[in-house]
């Protein structure tokens, strides 16, 4: 566990300076939104079953095609869950991709000890490790802000609500305009 924890912050530490310094490298694809979520949640259930952790996945049948970084993605997504994991509380996990006129949007929520209202401001920034309310005591205070980075290079839109005591659900939001919606055909 300790070995692993260490590879964690080794790799979070990488990501951030080459974030700070201006050298991360984005190759971005056309691909399925919705299917490239369905794998990367694939790869986690076996770890949310072994956590005890309830999940609670929502991804249309729809096909969103959109131009994104995949190494990118795959980071903000498996960031959030291990946050989930390691500093809810909780012991359940709900994702779901819905779509309006403007945007596709990730919900990731869970229903763990959530974020004090002092706290919520200031858990995207670069080592923040919160004061109370979520379990910081793991934190290296880079998950978050990571994924709030990683979010604004590919051009998405990244917000965090919380009620302490309750929930804490992380949004992201792919602009239509970098998409293109196709249904499956039947």
């Amino acid at each position: 566990e300790k070995a692993h924890q260490l590879k964690e912050f080794v790799e979070s530490l990488f990501e951030w300076v080459k974030l700070d310094a201006g050298e991360q490298v984005y190759h971005f694809e056309q691909l399925d939104l919705n299917e490239l979520t369905r794998n990367i949640m694939a790869d986690w259930i076996p770890t949310l079953e072994n956590s005890h952790f309830e999940y609670d996945i929502d991804i249309p049948e729809n096909e969103y095609f959109m131009k994104i970084d995949v190494r990118a993605y795959i980071r903000i997504l498996n960031n959030l869950i291990q946050n989930i994991l390691t500093h809810s509380g909780g012991n359940k996990l709900t994702l779901r991709i819905t779509e309006n006129e403007s945007q596709a949007q990730l919900a990731v929520t869970d229903n763990g000890i959530g974020i004090s209202p002092r706290d919520l401001p200031k858990v995207t920034q670069k080592g923040y490790t919160g004061t109370t309310g979520r379990k910081y005591a793991k934190s290296t205070g880079m998950g978050l802000y990571l994924c709030s980075c990683l979010s604004r290079k590919l051009g998405l839109h990244f917000s965090i609500e919380s009620e302490e005591g309750a929930w804490t659900k992380v949004r992201i939001g792919f602009p239509r305009n970098s998409m293109t919606f196709l249904k499956k055909e039947e």
